[in-house]
C-alpha cells in the first residue's frame, strides 16, 4: 500500500516546541531502529495484523524507510514529504512481526534467535516517529526514540503473564485443556554491527531454556525476542526487572502479548503492551504520577480492579517514598505495584522507572462492550519535564465508527503556574492540586487529532484514550538527558630511581564520589594522555606535546566493564634520565569518558598529580642532560649513554626526542 499523508488520524505523538533547539536529548532525530513484538491476530476485519510507521515533519522532509522481512527481504519506500505533516508508511504487520508462544509449552518460534526483521527509518531532517500495532481489540503504539537517544543499559517493565483454558467434564470431574499463553516479552534491535548483549533474567526459565543469563552477538537490524515460560503449574513469570547491557547503542522494547490488568479471573478481557523504553541513565528520582481519567462508561468489579503504578529500581538498597508514608527498600531489577486510584508523589533515594498500566475493563465474560483495556504508559520522571509539546490523540480508524470514543490528556503541572497552562492557545480548568507537593494535575478532555499544550513552567504529560475493549497511552513527551554526574579522582603514583633505572609511571582511581552515578553514566571507557617532563623521565614511546620544554605525552584508551577504587587507568613504561631538576610532576589531561554508544559523558574528575624523583644527583650548577637554559638552534635526537653522557647527535628526520643507546 502506497504511503497516505494525514494530518489528524495519527496513533500517537512527542514533539517538544523548544528542547530541540536547545541541544537537549529528545525524541526527535533523523534515524530510527524498530521491531515488533508478537501481538496475537484474528483472521477478520479491515483493522488486523496492521503496522502504520507514522513520521511527524515540521517541513519539507525526504523519508525512507528500510523493512526487511523474516526472509530477509527488504521492501524500501521513499517519499518527500512537502510540508509539515504527518505521513503514514502501512504494512501487512504479521510480514515483519516476531513470532513467540501462543499456548503453554507451545513452540517457541524465534524466540532467542537472531532475527533480520527490524524497520530502519532515515529522514534529511530531524522528524518524531511512531509506530502503531492493531488488530481486533487488541491494539498499541510506542514513540520511536531515535539512535542518537538510545543507550546501553536497560531494565524490562512488562507485566506477568497467564494461561486460559478450557474446561470440560468426564465422568462428572472437570479436565482444564490450557490452550492460550499470554507471555510477558520483550525485543532487542541492534543498530551496530557486532553488538554483544548481556541478558540477566529477572526469573531462572524463559521459553526456551532455563538459566537466567543469555550472551547473544546482534549484527545491525537484527532482532531479538525473549518470552516468558507459561506452563499450567506456573502460569504467571513476569520478566519485569530484567537487565540488559549492550556493548553499543540498542533499542528494547517491553511488552506483553496481551495482559490481563490486575489478574483477577480467568476470563476478562486482554491488551497487548508495547513502549519503548529509556535507557537507565536517563531515569529519575522523583516521579508525580497523576490518577487517570476513567471512561465514561467505568464499571469495577471490586476495590482491586484498578490501574497499576508499577515502581522499578534500577540499583540495590533503593529507598522509596510515596506519599510521604515511610520509606520502603526495593534492589536492583525488584519492584512493586501500587493501586492507581489517587496522585503518587514518589520519590526514591536511586533511579527508578515508574509505569502506569491500565486496566481491563471487561470482566467475567470477556465482552467487548465496555470502554477501556490495558495499555503501557511510562510517567516521565520530574527531571525530565518540558515546558512546551505538541501531542496528538488517536484515532486509527480513518472510515466508519471510530476505534476510540474518549480521548484525554493529562498534565502534572506547577501549581505556580498553573494559569499559564494552554491547550491550543486556550486556558485549561484549576488544577487539582497534590498533598504535600508544589503540583497539581488536571484532566483535559480533548478530541481526536493534534493539540499544543505549554506552560510558563516545565511539567508532565501523558496522552490516552479509550474504545470498546481497547485503549491507547503513551508519554506525551520528555527530554532523554543523561541525569547523573559522579565524581572520579584519578592519581598519579610517585616514581623514583637513579639515571637509568627502568621505571613505570602508574595512574590508578584514587576515589568515586557516588558509584551508583558512575553506573549510570554508561562509561565504559577511559581515553587521555600522561603528561610527562621529558628531561627527567623518557617513556618508551612518547610524543612531544611542547618543544620549548621537553613536555611529552603518552596517549591511553581504557576499556572496562566496571571501575573501582585502585584500579589501573594508565601506565607508562621509560628510564629516569638527568634532567635539570631533581623532582618534576606527571599529570593526566584531555581526558574522556566514553559511553558504548561512543557518546563523551559528563564525570567531574579530578587529578592528583605525581612526582618523578631522580636520585644520586648532584645539586651543583653544571650541564645536565637537558638544560633549557642553552639555546640550540635546532632541536635534535639526542643519544646517551645510561650514564647520562651524549653519544652523539643526528638529524636523521626522526622525531625529535631523548634517547638511550644499548
Amino acid at each position: 500500500m502506497a504511503p497516505r499523508l494525514i494530518y489528524v488520524v495519527v496513533m500517537f505523538c512527542l514533539l517538544s516546541l523548544g528542547a530541540h533547539g536547545q541541544g537537549l536529548r529528545d525524541s526527535r532525530g533523523q534515524d530510527f531502529w524498530l521491531a515488533l513484538p508478537p501481538n496475537e491476530h484474528s483472521t477478520n476485519g479491515p483493522d488486523e495484523a496492521l503496522l502504520s510507521i507514522l513520521v511527524n515533519c515540521d517541513g519539507p522532509t525526504n523519508v525512507r524507510v528500510e523493512a526487511r522481512s523474516r526472509t530477509g527481504t527488504l521492501d524500501v519506500r521513499t517519499v518527500t514529504v512537502p510540508s509539515a505533516a504527518v505521513w503514514e508508511f502501512r504494512y501487512v504487520a504479521t510480514t515483519y512481526e516476531l513470532g513467540g508462544v501462543t499456548r503453554p509449552n507451545g513452540p517457541v518460534n524465534d524466540c532467542e534467535r537472531p532475527m533480520p526483521m527490524s524497520i530502519h527509518v532515515t529522514t534529511s531532517a530531524d522528524v518524531s516517529l511512531y509506530a502503531v500495532m492493531r488488530d481486533d481489540n487488541t491494539s498499541d503504539a510506542w514513540m520511536v526514540l531515535p539512535t542518537d537517544a538510545l543507550g546501553t543499559s536497560y531494565r524490562i517493565s512488562s507485566y506477568a503473564s497467564t494461561a486460559v483454558a478450557d474446561t470440560t467434564f468426564f465422568l462428572g470431574f472437570p479436565r482444564y485443556s490450557f490452550t492460550e499463553a499470554y507471555p510477558s516479552q520483550f525485543v532487542v534491535v541492534a543498530t551496530e554491527d557486532s553488538t554483544d548483549l548481556t541478558i540477566d533474567l529477572s526469573v531462572d526459565r524463559s521459553a526456551v531454556m532455563g538459566g537466567q543469563r543469555r550472551s547473544v552477538r546482534l549484527n545491525q537490524g537484527q532482532s531479538y525476542l525473549v518470552q516468558a515460560k507459561v506452563t499450567e503449574t506456573r502460569q504467571n513469570d513476569d520478566l519485569t526487572g530484567t537487565r540488559i547491557v549492550s556493548t553499543k547503542p540498542i533499542g528494547v522494547l517491553s511488552a506483553h502479548l496481551r495482559a490481563q490488568v490486575p489478574i483477577l479471573t480467568e476470563i476478562s478481557s486482554r491488551d497487548c503492551l508495547v513502549e519503548q523504553l529509556p535507557s537507565v541513565d536517563t531515569w529519575g528520582k522523583r516521579v508525580i504520577v497523576p490518577p487517570l481519567k476513567r471512561a465514561n462508561d467505568y464499571q469495577s468489579a471490586g476495590p482491586t480492579d484498578v490501574p497499576v503504578c508499577r515502581i522499578l529500581a534500577a540499583e540495590d538498597t533503593t529507598f522509596v517514598q510515596v506519599n510521604g508514608q515511610p520509606q520502603w527498600r526495593i534492589n536492583a531489577g525488584a519492584f512493586r505495584d501500587i493501586p492507581l486510584t489517587t496522585a503518587q508523589d514518589i520519590q526514591a533515594t536511586k533511579p527508578i522507572l515508574v509505569t502506569i498500566i491500565d486496566r481491563s475493563a471487561n470482566r467475567n465474560t470477556g465482552g467487548t462492550s465496555r470502554s477501556g483495556d490495558p495499555s503501557l504508559i511510562i510517567m516521565p520522571p520530574a527531571e525530565q519535564f518540558l515546558s512546551a509539546y505538541r501531542v496528538v490523540n488517536a484515532e486509527p480508524r480513518i472510515t466508519g465508527t471510530p476505534f476510540y470514543s474518549q480521548h484525554q490528556i493529562t498534565c502534572v503541572v506547577p501549581m505556580s503556574s498553573a494559569s499559564t497552562l494552554l491547550i491550543d492557545g486556550n486556558t485549561t480548568p484549576n488544577p487539582i492540586p497534590i498533598p504535600g507537593t508544589t503540583f497539581g494535575y488536571v484532566h483535559l478532555n480533548t478530541i481526536a487529532g493534534p493539540h499544543s499544550v505549554a506552560c510558563d513552567s516545565a511539567f508532565g504529560i501523558i496522552v490516552y484514550g479509550y474504545g470498546p475493549a481497547e485503549s491507547y497511552g503513551y508519554t506525551g513527551g520528555m527530554a532523554f538527558e543523561r541525569l547523573y554526574t559522579p565524581t572520579v579522582t584519578l592519581k598519579v603514583l610517585d616514581v623514583v630511581g637513579r639515571a637509568g633505572d627502568v621505571d613505570t609511571i602508574i595512574a590508578i582511581v584514587d576515589s568515586i564520589g557516588n558509584a551508583t552515578d558512575f553506573r549510570l553514566s554508561g562509561a565504559v571507557r577511559l581515553a587521555g594522555d600522561v603528561s610527562i617532563e621529558l628531561s627527567t623521565f623518557v617513556p618508551d614511546r612518547a610524543t612531544i606535546a611542547d618543544p620549548s620544554t621537553l613536555r611529552g605525552i603518552v596517549s591511553f584508551v581504557l576499556a572496562f566493564d566496571s571501575l573501582n577504587v585502585g584500579d589501573t587507568v594508565a601506565v607508562a613504561v621509560g628510564r629516569h634520565v638527568l634532567g635539570l631538576d631533581t623532582v618534576t610532576s606527571t599529570t593526566l589531561q584531555n581526558i574522556a569518558w566514553i559511553t558504548g554508544a561512543n557518546d563523551t559523558v559528563a564525570i567531574t574528575t579530578t587529578v592528583k598529580d605525581g612526582r618523578v624523583v631522580t636520585l644520586g644527583v648532584c645539586v651543583e650548577r653544571q650541564p645536565r642532560l637537558f638544560d633549557p637554559s642553552v639555546t640550540i638552534p635546532v632541536r635534535q635526537r639526542l643519544y646517551y649513554d645510561l650514564r647520562g653522557n651524549c653519544v652523539g647527535a643526528t638529524l636523521d628526520g626522526l622525531p625529535i626526542g631523548v634517547y638511550f643507546r644499548k
